[in-house]
């Protein structure tokens, strides 16, 4: 049988991993909020928001082999014996550093790729189970436990029959860069994490719904997602990566839970809070503003509890209401709440609508009516 393919096809090889059809979502190039802690600057205001999708459809195991080497990279695919076919059945979709496969191949099949080199691979198995060989150790991969794959080793996996997986791809460049920001220095070596994640812990929960948000996010129509709004895209990029760096074991772990000293705290949180100020109306994170100042995130966030007992996301959000009560108040006929609440970076409209009420005693509705 042939391939089912999207309308660009997959005949040539891509330029990277998951570099399918490319769908422009508006808005211009991400910078980051400046280079030194001196000379911090804002973050540019235009973006673009590239999405990259692709879907494969196929039972001939030697097509299956090439779209999915499209997709990640060159492998060796081999059925169980005496199976001569597959079921083939790939969505994937990528944002910025990140993305997500759903991929079954519907037959037990033994899959040998070389090192990823670029990009790291969280493999969750929806059911079933695969057997994972990577950088010298061995994990039996369940729905209960990911197998995650770091760049510099090759792997050998088993997969069971009837074993679809979700698998979240992230761009080595994009988690280094944010390492760097949760450190506030460099990172010096390759980032190598656990090959095994126990995905019942509190913190691989909840980074399992923000993988389940991009997932369905990412299947939207152009126009119709949260992630076609560049501050929404950017920060969830850095999120995902950074939650799961501080929930899943790797060899800078011990550094990220070393305690954070910083000498000048109150200045510090002076700077912070004047970049907060300036720029909140950006695609600015929390990650961003200790980059600029040259710091960790977390000798951010201590100085932040320890300067005005609260957290630099929790300012974030104070500014981002704030600007959202102005404009409401200020808006024209046919202004929707949920654009606005967007346009300034909030994602779960549930919460935001919450919040405001919180720090407004009203609605966002009963404002804009007013």
């Amino acid at each position: 049988m042939s391939a089912a393919r999207d309308r660009a096809g997959w005949c040539r090889p891509p330029r990277h991993p998951l570099s399918g059809r490319r769908l422009l979502r508006t808005v211009g190039h991400r910078r980051a909020l400046g280079s030194t802690h001196r000379n911090a600057r804002p973050p540019s205001v235009r973006r673009e928001v590239h999405v990259d999708a692709v879907s494969i459809r196929t039972d001939d195991v030697e097509q299956a082999r090439v779209a999915v080497a499209q997709v990640f990279c060159p492998h060796r695919l081999t059925p169980r014996a005496g199976v001569r076919d597959v079921r083939l059945r790939m969505r994937a979709h990528r944002v910025g550093g990140v993305g997500v496969v759903d991929l079954d191949y519907g037959r037990a099949v033994r899959i040998r790729p070389g090192p990823l080199e670029t990009f790291y691979l969280v493999q969750v198995p929806r059911t079933g189970g695969t057997v994972v060989r990577h950088g010298g150790g061995t994990v039996t991969s369940t729905p209960g436990v990911a197998s995650v794959l770091s760049p510099d080793d090759a792997s050998d996996m088993r997969w069971s029959e009837a074993s679809p997986h979700r698998i979240f791809y992230a761009d080595r460049r994009a988690v280094e860069r944010e390492l760097a920001r949760l450190l506030g220095r460099p990172v010096t070596g390759p980032v190598r994490f656990d090959l095994g994640m126990t995905m019942g812990t509190p913190g691989a929960q909840a980074w399992t719904r923000a993988l389940t948000f991009l997932a369905d996010e990412l299947s939207q129509p152009a126009g119709a997602s949260l992630l076609d709004h560049p501050q929404v895209a950017a920060r969830f990029e850095q999120g995902l990566i950074g939650k799961l760096l501080l929930a899943h074991r790797h060899n800078h772990s011990d550094l990220l839970a070393e305690p954070a000293h910083h000498p000048g705290s109150g200045r510090l949180v002076r700077r912070a809070r004047g970049l907060i100020r300036d720029h909140h109306g950006e695609a600015l994170t929390v990650g961003d503003v200790a980059e600029a100042l040259g710091v960790s995130v977390r000798t951010l966030q201590e100085c932040f509890r320890r300067e005005l007992g609260t957290t630099p996301t929790a300012y974030l959000r104070v500014c981002r209401l704030d600007a959202v009560h102005q404009a409401l108040r200020a808006a024209g006929p046919g202004t929707s709440v949920t654009a606005v609440a967007v346009r300034h970076g909030f994602v779960h409209l549930g919460r935001f609508a919450g919040d405001y009420r919180a720090r407004f005693g009203e609605s966002p509705s009963a404002t804009l009516r007013r």
